[in-house]
């Protein structure tokens, strides 16, 4: 089994930056329903790589696991969408603001 150390480090560096994300897209959204939004977004995006990593902690591979490597990747990329739409629409929303 790998170490719980290495797990939570895994854990903190994809989540954290998914979490940010999803708050700073979710703050742009005018809707009364918007932290439902951002509920859906983070479980959506985050519920393969969290199945994922607790599978590789219930059967360890001796190889390299790669599907837990997409995994990381894909929530990376998402956050990374997310913050640039945010920053996309907090930059309309000044420049709407000023004209």
């Amino acid at each position: 089994m790998t170490d719980p150390i290495q797990t939570m480090i895994q854990l903190l560096q994809t989540l954290i930056p998914l979490i940010l994300g999803t708050i700073l897209f979710s703050s742009t959204l005018m809707s009364p329903k918007r932290w439902l939004v951002a509920i859906t977004l983070f479980v959506g995006i985050s519920g393969p790589f969290i199945y994922s990593l607790f599978d590789e902690q219930s059967h360890p591979a001796i190889d390299a696991n790669i599907g837990l490597g997409l995994s990381m990747l894909f929530v990376w990329i998402c956050s990374g969408l997310l913050v640039l739409f945010a920053l996309i629409r907090i930059y309309l929303n000044i420049k709407q603001q000023k004209n």
